[in-house]
């Protein structure tokens, strides 16, 4: 049973990494997934549910790529690695990727029930953040506002990459994982 949700799933996405969202049908997909029309409506109502559970399976997809080994080493290190494999994920030209920047700016799907749920599947980052406010290390800003400083960037360098717009090296991409960690540094005064 749940495989052929998968497939339904897998088969909306990669539609949707085709041709954008507009272009998806219940018909492609039921094609694409090798199921009846029908099939689909015993697991989704419609278009707009089908597409909110992929929202739904596609977090917890870059979640569990990106916050694997969240909690080991020093605050600096977890901060570091989160960043490489967020820049590594994005850079890819995967369904997943391609699907995600169709649907993520959605009205329909910034709604409470997703912001929670990206609460969730995102703790680990958000208390990275936290451990870095309680012990003075990063600057006294909401969580949100020290992604945006300091984690969007690798995701607009992935994309900027797997766009084709530019390719940076490995030492560029490690001094701006590196700058973006001193972005949210609060600045340590040395004595000689």
């Amino acid at each position: 049973m749940r495989n052929k949700h998968d497939r339904i799933l897998r088969a909306a996405e990669k539609i949707i990494a085709a041709g954008g969202i507009q272009g998806l049908s219940m018909q492609q997909v039921a094609k694409e997934a090798e199921v009846a029309a029908g099939t689909i409506y015993r697991y989704f109502k419609d278009k707009d549910e089908l597409v909110l559970e992929l929202r739904k399976d596609v977090l917890a997809h870059v979640a569990a790529s990106v916050l694997a080994d969240h909690d080991v080493g020093t605050l600096e290190q977890r901060f570091k690695r989160i960043w490489m494999k967020m820049h590594d994920f994005g850079k890819q030209r995967s369904p997943t990727n391609l699907s995600y920047e169709q649907y993520a700016h959605l009205p329909e799907s910034n709604t409470e029930e997703i912001r929670a749920i990206e609460m969730k599947l995102f703790e680990p980052l958000h208390r990275l953040f936290e451990q870095g406010l309680e012990q003075k290390l990063i600057q006294p800003l909401h969580p949100r506002a020290l992604y945006a400083i300091s984690m969007e960037p690798a995701m607009a360098m992935a994309r900027a990459m797997r766009r084709g717009l530019v390719e940076y090296d490995q030492k560029e991409i490690t001094l701006a994982c590196d700058l973006c960690w001193r972005a949210i540094l609060i600045p340590t005064t040395q004595t000689n």
